[in-house]
């Protein structure tokens, strides 16, 4: 009977190399990371978004939620590090390089169905969770202890060769993890960068971001009116932002995307002010299968508006 993941990791190894995924790697499930998010909850950097405070024990222990829980495998999905070349005024410079093509969600939840799908009929003893930024668990923590980088200045995990435009998936599972994650420095250094280029101060010492300040949470999570320290700092982000990792020196040379994260047509040929004139049908049309549609119509238009004037 399959017990460790040492048993399955080659064949887990290949499947990541079909799907498109650039790094793999196991942690076990306790979060060192969890004090820093204690403080980080406990100051109210979280803003509105409440749910975050809920199910902090699971957070920080999975196996609470999941009496079988042994180990995380944890991967990583590049995107796209480039706009692609269109007019000024084009919807694909307006919104987060990671929301120009497919809704990373569904994507690397296939991907980590195939996991399932395998571990299923060779260990079918075998229990398994996925998770894709869709519940209590810190991803880039669980990446950070699977030796797939290091939590950087602006709290984005960040590998040494690949930069930091990837996505997070992670699958909990029963066997016992036996992958020794590789050693990873820390290689921000005294670097400043992404601090000083943050437009709203958003970024804190302990690495960590303050969500009430940042342009992100402003144009996706937050509803309601702009607050005054996001909405007059947008620098044209009409949708999440990017300049933490534009200025950032490890992404000079980032990975070649996954197919399903190349920029759309429609964003390079739609100007941005079009939205100001959608309908619900319009905008459920253009952002089809999109992580855009979580600001939804009515948190886009403030959007334009306040990066318009």
């Amino acid at each position: 009977m399959i017990t460790r993941l040492s048993e399955v990791w080659p064949l887990l190894e290949r499947i990541a190399r079909d799907e498109g995924v650039l790094r793999i790697g196991a942690s076990n499930l306790a979060d060192e990371h969890a004090p820093l998010y204690d403080e980080w909850i406990g100051n109210g950097h979280h803003a509105s978004m409440y749910y975050l405070a809920k199910n902090r024990d699971v957070r920080m222990n999975p196996s609470q939620r999941f009496p079988w829980a042994r180990s995380i495998i944890a991967i990583l999905v590049p995107y796209s590090s480039e706009r692609p070349h269109a007019p000024e005024d084009a919807l694909s410079n307006h919104i987060a390089r990671y929301a120009l093509g497919d809704d990373y969600h569904d994507v690397l939840d296939r991907i980590l169905r195939k996991f399932e799908e395998r571990l299923t009929q060779i260990a079918p003893r075998s229990k398994t969770w996925r998770y894709v930024d869709t519940g209590p668990l810190s991803d880039r923590a669980a990446a950070a202890q699977a030796g797939l980088g290091w939590i950087g200045r602006n709290g984005m995990l960040i590998h040494d060769e690949h930069g930091s435009y990837f996505f997070i998936g992670t699958l909990l599972t029963s066997l016992e993890n036996d992958i020794a994650a590789a050693a990873v420095a820390d290689r921000c250094g005294t670097c400043t960068r992404c601090v000083d280029a943050c437009p709203t101060g958003a970024i804190l010492p302990n690495r960590t971001v303050a969500s009430e300040d940042c342009i992100s949470y402003g144009t996706i999570e937050h509803r309601g009116d702009l607050p005054a320290n996001i909405g007059g700092h947008l620098a044209g982000n009409a949708f999440g932002c990017d300049i933490c990792q534009e200025v950032c020196p490890w992404n000079r040379a980032p990975a070649e995307a996954h197919p399903a994260f190349t920029a759309r047509d429609e964003y390079r040929g739609t100007p941005v002010t079009d939205l100001l004139k959608f309908q619900q049908a319009d905008f459920s049309k253009l952002f089809s299968k999109s992580p855009v549609k979580r600001a939804k119509l009515a948190g886009m238009q403030r959007n334009v508006r306040a990066i318009k004037g």
